[in-house]
C-alpha cells in the first residue's frame, strides 16, 4: 500500500506541475489577465511548497519528492513572476503620468 500510494504521490504531482500549463499560457498570451493574479496568494503557496520541498528533502530523505514539489514551485514562480510584471507596469505606467 505504502508503495501504491508512493507511486500516486508522484503521478499527480506531476499532474499538478503539468495543470500549471494552461494558467501560464494564458498568462502568457494575455496581458490583462496578469492583473488578476493575486501575489499574496501565490507567493504564500510558493512559501507551503518551498516547505514541502525541504521536508521531502531533510526530514523523508526523498529526493523524488522533493523534485515534484519543486517543480510545482517552479510552475508557481512562474505564474507570481507574470503577476509581479503586470503590476511592475501598472505601477510604471501610473508614476509617468
Amino acid at each position: 500500500m505504502e508503495q501504491v500510494l508512493s507511486v500516486l504521490y508522484g503521478v499527480s504531482g506531476c499532474a499538478a506541475t503539468v495543470l500549471y500549463v494552461p494558467q501560464i499560457l494564458r498568462y502568457h498570451r494575455d496581458h490583462s489577465a496578469r492583473q488578476s493574479i493575486s501575489l499574496l496568494t501565490w507567493s504564500g503557496w510558493i512559501m507551503v511548497t518551498l516547505v514541502t520541498v525541504l521536508y521531502a528533502f531533510f526530514v523523508v530523505k526523498s529526493p523524488l519528492f522533493a523534485s515534484v514539489a519543486a517543480c510545482n514551485a517552479i510552475a508557481q514562480l512562474i505564474v507570481l513572476g507574470y503577476g509581479l510584471a503586470a503590476r511592475q507596469r501598472q505601477w510604471l505606467g501610473s508614476s509617468g503620468q
